[in-house]
């Protein structure tokens, strides 16, 4: 289910990098909520991504497929837990844009969701690209 909200905000000031609004929410639960940009590629993830609630990632993934034409990128820096349903999520979505052409690209990953995906191999899966990696 999307979910409409109206945003208020200022716009950036001079020289200012434009942070997407997140205008959609795509995902609301106890654990998790996912919201997107409608006017940009992004998606923010916050809260614990398990089990319970992959298939809600999965279906938001879609929907930002469909909503914009390129790459979809994904914000990750207020997601504080990951299991292995989550990581099949985003390697599957990265699979469908790899597709057609395109990119899921995750942004701000914590070190122990890096070292999870690099523990089960899909770090390196076809359309996903881990961005600013952690230092280690």
């Amino acid at each position: 289910m999307t979910i409409w909200r109206i945003t208020g905000g200022e716009g950036p000031g001079a020289g200012e990098r434009a942070a997407p609004r997140y205008d959609i929410v795509d995902y609301d639960s106890r654990l998790l909520r996912i919201a997107a940009a409608s006017s940009t590629p992004w998606v923010q993830m916050t809260g614990e991504i398990d089990v319970s609630n992959a298939q809600g990632v999965s279906r938001a993934l879609q929907a930002a497929q469909a909503r914009v034409p390129g790459d979809v990128h994904v914000d990750l820096s207020a997601l504080i837990f990951m299991d292995a349903a989550a990581l099949r999520a985003f390697a599957l979505a990265a699979r469908d844009l790899h597709e057609d052409g395109r990119l899921l690209v995750l942004h701000t990953v914590s070190p122990h969701i890096d070292r999870l995906f690099k523990l089960i191999g899909w770090h390196s899966a076809p359309g996903l690209v881990i961005h600013c990696r952690p230092r280690t």
